[in-house]
């Protein structure tokens, strides 16, 4: 039995991973309420209510199941840091974060580090600490998924992966450190920061974390885009990978052959990915909260007549249907980045192509689906799609609304299938760390 484990923004994941029996496997899950009160542009949570809902978590298995586990694999949200010294732990600071924009800076630290910062990441953070004077106080720097590795087995340090290195932005993918010209113009000790190591590298053993036994091995956490894919392919370089929930990710596995051919693209992050692999990723910042948007709105119309509101899944449903019906090629072209993007906060959404007839609601939500599936699929080089086969899909946004579906599968080109994989980057992180433990004399 291989456990997984995935701290993710708003709940945590188990999953009793068996190998032999993958149809049995067991999941479980729960929203940890970490988050903690923070001024406006803040996003922030308690560390220490993330390890106690691990614990909670782990306590609905069995002790029996939790004797018969042989090894530990993390994962988490990503870009997100927290810091510590001798005395004190500081919140984590989550990717949701939008200090460094807030206060004018982002573009200030992209300059200096001549790198394509965003919000969030916690290479911005770590900058931003360092102009704002609140660095020098702090010793360790580490994810959330690499602390949890520390308290798990007892130690004192963790090493960084790839795929987590590579989310804080200040990473040299060539030379597999970080990259010291970048640190030095942010003002970023190297002491600061937790070693890179190769994927699968092994932190330790659990120790004095119960309800865990004593002794299992436990690897460095896996970033969760790379491990929701592990947990839902059989066939990573045959398909494409979208993900329609709050926000909205397009990912696909590149071999070492096609990382190397591959043309530079605004807007496609190339990200770490086990076996020697790459994964090219558009990662818009709005996705389904878009559509949820377009739904406030109309109630908001409703409010502003004196009409009653419809209820929120109703009124959703309703507008799937009505994108349904819409007139083809209306002429309305709607761009919802309406939160802006990760590495130009100031961009705005825009609703273009209105004339005196075409503005209907119909046509109005249709192009609302249109944009957010282009947002996600027009930045991707068309040539690193044509050895696809299929797409996989998975988030809420997209399993409910049938005209995201429909535009996804209009755009790629490709067959869509839902996976239905329960918590899939936990279930990935436990296939990940069953790979691992066989990879190790």
């Amino acid at each position: 039995m291989i456990l997984g484990i995935d701290l993710g923004t708003t709940k945590t994941a188990a999953v009793l991973y068996d190998p032999a029996k993958p149809a049995e496997s067991r999941a479980e899950s729960a929203v940890h309420h970490a988050a903690l009160p923070a001024a406006p542009g803040r996003a922030e949570q308690d560390m220490e209510t993330l390890v106690e809902s691990v614990r909670k978590l782990l306590n609905r298995f069995s002790v029996a199941k939790l004797a018969g586990v042989e090894a530990v694999g993390l994962t988490g949200q990503m870009h997100s840091i927290l810091l510590w010294n001798e005395t004190e732990c500081s919140p984590v600071i989550t990717w949701q974060d939008r200090r460094a924009s807030e206060a004018g800076e982002l573009k200030l630290l992209q300059t200096a580090s001549g790198l394509p910062l965003a919000d969030g990441f916690g290479g911005t953070t770590l900058g931003f600490l360092r102009r704002s004077g609140e660095l020098a106080r702090w010793r360790h720097a580490a994810t959330p998924a690499g602390f949890l590795a520390m308290r798990l087995t007892g130690k004192s340090r963790a090493g960084i992966d790839p795929s987590f290195a590579a989310s804080w932005g200040i990473y040299d993918r060539t030379s597999g450190g970080w990259n010291r010209a970048a640190l030095a113009a942010l003002g970023i000790p190297e002491q600061l920061l937790p070693a890179p190591c190769p994927f699968g590298t092994l932190v330790g053993r659990t120790a004095g974390f119960a309800p865990l036994p004593d002794g299992i091995p436990v690897f460095t956490p896996l970033g969760d885009n790379q491990a929701s894919i592990a947990g839902s392919s059989e066939d990573p370089e045959r398909e494409v990978f979208v993900t329609i929930g709050t926000g909205a990710q397009l990912s696909i596995v590149l071999t070492a052959a096609e990382a190397a051919a591959a043309p530079a693209a605004p807007g496609v992050e190339l990200r770490p990915y086990p076996g020697n692999r790459l994964l090219a990723v558009t990662a818009p910042l709005c996705g389904g909260r878009a559509w949820s948007w377009l739904g406030k709105s109309v109630n908001g119309f409703l409010s502003a007549l004196g009409l009653p509101p419809f209820p929120e899944n109703e009124l959703l449903d309703r507008l799937d249907v009505l994108a349904s019906e819409a007139a083809p090629e209306s002429g309305i072209r709607v761009a919802p980045s309406f939160l802006g993007e990760r590495s130009t906060p100031e961009r705005r959404g825009s609703i273009g192509g209105i004339t005196l007839d075409n503005f209907t609601l119909p046509n109005l939500a249709a192009a609302l689906a249109d944009g957010i599936v282009r947002q996600l699929a027009e930045p991707m080089p068309p040539e690193l799609l044509r050895s696809r086969r299929r797409i996989a899909g998975s988030g809420n946004a997209l399993r409910l609304c049938a005209s995201l579906r429909a535009r996804l599968e209009e755009q790629l080109e490709l067959p869509l299938e839902i996976r239905e994989t329960n918590e899939e980057a936990a279930a990935g992180a436990a296939k990940y760390a069953h790979s691992c433990l066989k990879s190790k004399p």
